[in-house]
């Protein structure tokens, strides 16, 4: 292989099951890094086009496959497959904007999956942080795809999570990772509140757009409260459909 992936990941002991030597692992974020950042790692890899050319290559390969997607097309890029589908009941007919919506649903490609297999992992020891979102699944697509559907339920799982406390801090919250703006989720929004476990409705009206999801809560193990809050967010961009 000419160059091997390595994935650090941290170790946090298995709540939903008994075993005291049962782990998960959780990843490591190595950071954000976007088109721009890899055509510069192209071209320190020595690429043998001009920035420029090489930029308007990618743009429109891009704007290819989001055409043939949104045309109806299966795409595989090798890296990714892609489909459109369009969310929400249709009444009378008629495609409306204010209830339906249409995004493109991505999964694996066979490339991925081979450079998955050989990704090497490096186990960085145990988290120092109980608490922490591990992922989030999509219960209209039972997907842990990054996408939030207005108006369908979405589980959070992880470690200490349970939203508890007098704090008004307190609370779900989703950054748009646009404007930094943070919508708290209404209390009536959270459906199931576990440690291990939150049950989430997205609301209908919730904007279109990337964002972050922060859990802030007072709970810890045992009966006691912390007296003040602590925080988790989540690693990856989740995307309102």
């Amino acid at each position: 292989m000419e160059n091997q992936s390595t994935l650090k990941v941290w170790l946090k002991p298995n709540e939903l099951t008994p075993d005291p030597t049962d782990s998960i692992a959780i990843v490591s974020s190595a950071g954000k890094i976007d088109k721009q950042g890899i055509i510069d790692s192209l071209i320190a890899e020595g690429v043998e086009l001009k920035r420029e050319t090489l930029e308007d290559v990618v743009n429109r390969y891009n704007r290819k496959c989001a055409s043939y997607a949104l045309s109806g097309w299966n795409v595989d890029t090798g890296l990714v497959y892609m489909r459109s589908v369009v969310t929400g009941a249709v009444y009378g007919m008629k495609f409306d904007k204010a209830k339906n919506s249409v995004y493109v649903s991505c999964s694996q490609g066979i490339n991925i999956r081979k450079e998955a297999a050989n990704t090497k992992v490096e186990i960085l020891g145990m988290m120092p942080d109980a608490m922490y979102i591990a992922q989030v699944i999509n219960m209209q697509s039972r997907a842990n795809d990054c996408t939030l559907t207005r108006g369908r339920n979405v589980t959070v799982e992880g470690s200490h999570l349970k939203v508890v406390g007098e704090d008004p801090y307190a609370g779900v919250y989703l950054i748009n990772d646009e404007t930094g703006n943070e919508i708290k989720l209404e209390d009536d929004l959270l459906v199931v509140n576990e440690p291990s476990k939150l049950l989430l409705l997205i609301p209908a009206e919730m904007p279109t757009g990337t964002y972050r999801l922060k859990v802030v809560t007072q709970y810890t193990a045992g009966n006691k409260r912390l007296k003040g809050t602590r925080e988790a967010v989540y690693s990856q961009e989740l995307t309102v459909v």
